[in-house]
Order: structure tokens, then sequence, then C-alpha cells
């Protein structure tokens, strides 16, 4: 499997929930394509620094995840079809830097926990 890295902009207009919805279904086109998510960052609302479809900001999000090359083309087809994507960018890394990997674990360790 490759490492990936992908950085979204999701149009900024969304409520909370349906913006949470949408990274949720990013993941789980990921996921269901024979991926793995490794980490998720919300990078929050920042303004674009230019005007993209009458959009003037947008929320960031950065997925960390390993894969085969199809996944990359699946969420790329995805994305151009999804009018609440303003913009993505999916970058082959070499591998993803262990605090990452620390980051995942604590965060599966929390989520046992609370189950």
């Amino acid at each position: 499997m490759r490492s990936y890295e992908t950085v979204v902009v999701i149009d900024s207009k969304l409520e909370e929930a349906p913006l949470e919805e949408e990274i949720s279904a990013i993941e789980g086109l990921i996921t269901s394509n024979q991926g793995e998510v490794v980490d998720t960052e919300r990078w929050g609302s920042r303004k674009l620094s230019y005007e993209i479809n009458d959009a003037h900001h947008g929320f960031y999000t950065l997925i960390r995840f390993d894969g085969e090359p199809n996944v990359v083309d699946e969420l790329d087809r995805s994305f151009k079809l999804n009018d609440r994507v303003i913009r993505h960018m999916t970058k082959r890394v070499g591998k993803h830097p262990a605090h990452v990997y620390e980051k995942a674990e604590q965060a599966e360790k929390d989520t046992g926990a609370e189950a």
C-alpha cells in the first residue's frame, strides 16, 4: 500500500452536521476501496486567496491514508461530482511521519476505552 495525503476545501456555508457528514463520506469512500485512513485533521474555516464559485471562505481538511492508486482515482472522481467540494489535492508521500501513527493509535485507545 502507498501513503497519500489529501487536502479538501469544502464549502464553509455548510452547517457543522453536514460538514462532518461530508468528511465522514470521504473517509468511508477511502475505506470502501480497501484503503485505510491514518489521520484526519480539521484545519477549520479559512479565507480563500481568491474567490472560487462565489465562495470567499472554505473549510480545510487534511486526510492521511494508505491505499492503492485506484483509491485516488475514485476520490478524484467523487470530488469532481460533489458540488460541496471547492478544491482538492492528493499527494503521494514516502511515509507518514511517526507521530501521525502514534496519534492514530492513541485515538483508537481512547475510542476503545469509551466503549
